[in-house]
C-alpha cells in the first residue's frame, strides 16, 4: 500500500498544478478583431485600475470586439453594443 502512495502523490500533485495556473498572457490584441471568453471574466464600467473586483462578469461564450488596448487593460463593445473594460487574460480567445 505504500507504493501505491508513492505513485499516486506525483500524480495529484501534476494535476494540481496544471489545475491551478494562473497564467494571464493575454492573445495579441488586434483592434477591430472579434474575441470570445472562455471562462467567466470580470469587466469594469469606468477603466482596468480599480481596486475593487468589478462591476459583474461576461460570461463564458460572451463574444466583443476590441475597441482599444492599453498594457492589462482593453476597452470592449459587445454584441448588445455596450462598451465596457476588461483585464485581458488566457481566459480571451480570439475568432
Amino acid at each position: 500500500m505504500r507504493n501505491r502512495s508513492k505513485i499516486l502523490v506525483p500524480v495529484f500533485v501534476a494535476v494540481a498544478a496544471v489545475a491551478c495556473d494562473k497564467s494571464t498572457t493575454p492573445p495579441d490584441a488586434n483592434v477591430g478583431g472579434t474575441y470570445v471568453v472562455t471562462r467567466d471574466t470580470p469587466f469594469f464600467d469606468s477603466g482596468c485600475e480599480q481596486d475593487r473586483l468589478g462591476d459583474g462578469k461576461l460570461r463564458k461564450k460572451t463574444r466583443f470586439t476590441l475597441v482599444a488596448a492599453r498594457p492589462g487593460c482593453w476597452t470592449v463593445k459587445l454584441d448588445d453594443e455596450d462598451e465596457t473594460y476588461i483585464v485581458p487574460t488566457q481566459h480571451v480567445r480570439a475568432e
